[in-house]
């Protein structure tokens, strides 16, 4: 499995690799929820991440984890231990950015739910920004949360649809899986 710091070399090369597409007047400015604490997330981030990259109507993805606090990452084997300072700077700069975002995209491997990017969805849907969410996996088999189910306007199945969904006009979806 790649460690945090592998995650953030690999992002930051689809950054630069991925050619993107012209951007759409009123493109829109994106916060990027995800996890990279498992093999699943790590797979739906790099994934997802990817396809909004080529999506015309993205203008701008915030990362958490390519902004962490004083770009320190949180690895096994590293020196560094996350401290309140740490911690709670991260954690401002992700409200920040989030309260700077036109909408927010998550990724939620029914296999390996995370409670910190429960936590951004929960804020983003506080503040009224639509929630988009990419639920990968069986989500039959492993049910989601009714707070995360209920909480997102729209949400796909595979990570390759958002290189074309329409950020501009988001078409509300009602969720259509076991929950609980």
């Amino acid at each position: 499995m790649l460690s945090e710091n592998e995650v953030m070399e690999k992002l930051f090369e689809l950054e630069k690799t991925v050619v993107q597409p012209e951007k759409l007047p009123g493109a829109r400015s994106v916060y990027f929820a995800h996890s990279w604490w498992t093999e699943t997330q790590i797979e739906a981030t790099l994934a997802t991440y990817e396809a909004l990259l080529k999506n015309p109507m993205v203008a701008h993805i915030h990362v958490p984890l390519m902004h962490q606090y004083k770009g320190l990452a949180v690895s096994e084997g590293s020196d560094f231990e996350p401290d309140f300072e740490w911690a709670t700077m991260t954690y401002r700069a992700d409200i920040r950015a989030i309260d700077n975002s036109d909408l927010i995209v998550a990724t939620y491997p029914a296999d390996a739910p995370d409670m910190g990017e429960a936590l951004e969805i929960g804020y983003a849907i506080g503040t009224n920004k639509p929630v988009v969410m990419g639920y990968y996996g069986d989500i039959n088999e492993n049910p989601v949360n009714l707070m995360i189910s209920f909480g997102t306007d729209s949400y796909v199945y595979d990570p390759a649809e958002f290189e074309t969904f329409d950020f501009l006009d988001i078409e509300s979806k009602a969720f259509e899986a076991k929950i609980i």
